[in-house]
């Protein structure tokens, strides 16, 4: 990685690791979406101060995905946020997923809240590729490129042609 090259940021949950999957499985539901706010809110407490996000499964395009951006990169970081109310303990489980999944390793890993941070340094627009639209739209407004993908919604050409427009 070049200091006058983009760094590209891959997040973890719904890009590289299925947590929505692993999370409804948790709570018997076929999607996540189905549950009323009370009962989101009783399984993630199950999930504060355990090991949950060390366990979970990859997506099944995470390997290609990293594969595709070490391609046009050579590198890539791992940006990703902490669960609320579990900071530490999520962030640790994150960081021993990651080194017990991912090769080639990523240069960094980053677990943070606001994602926005990284969007443009030394001048250089990084690539934030992720699931979530709110969190492309402030890596946008930063000074970004956003690739907005979900691993069980888009194919993969969606990462491959907003790279090869970069």
């Amino acid at each position: 990685m070049s200091i006058n090259e983009p760094t590209i940021f891959l997040d973890m949950d719904g890009v590289l690791v299925d947590f929505f999957g692993a999370f409804a499985k948790l709570a018997n539901v076929e999607h996540w979406k189905q549950m009323d706010s009370e009962r989101l809110q009783d399984v993630l407490s199950k999930i504060v101060g355990s090991d949950f996000f060390a366990k979970l499964p990859k997506t099944n395009t995470c390997d290609s995905i990293v594969e595709m951006v070490v391609e046009f990169a050579g590198s890539y970081c791992i940006l990703s946020s902490p669960l609320r109310g579990d900071i530490a303990n999520s962030t640790n489980h994150k960081r021993a997923w990651v080194i017990d999944n991912l090769s080639p390793q990523p240069v960094k890993t980053i677990i943070v809240r606001d994602k926005s941070q990284y969007a443009l340094l030394n001048g250089v627009q990084n690539i934030l590729i992720d699931d979530r639209e709110d969190n492309i739209n402030k890596w946008q407004e930063a000074g970004g490129c956003g690739i907005k993908y979900q691993a069980n919604e888009n194919d993969l050409s969606v990462i491959s042609g907003a790279l090869k427009a970069y």
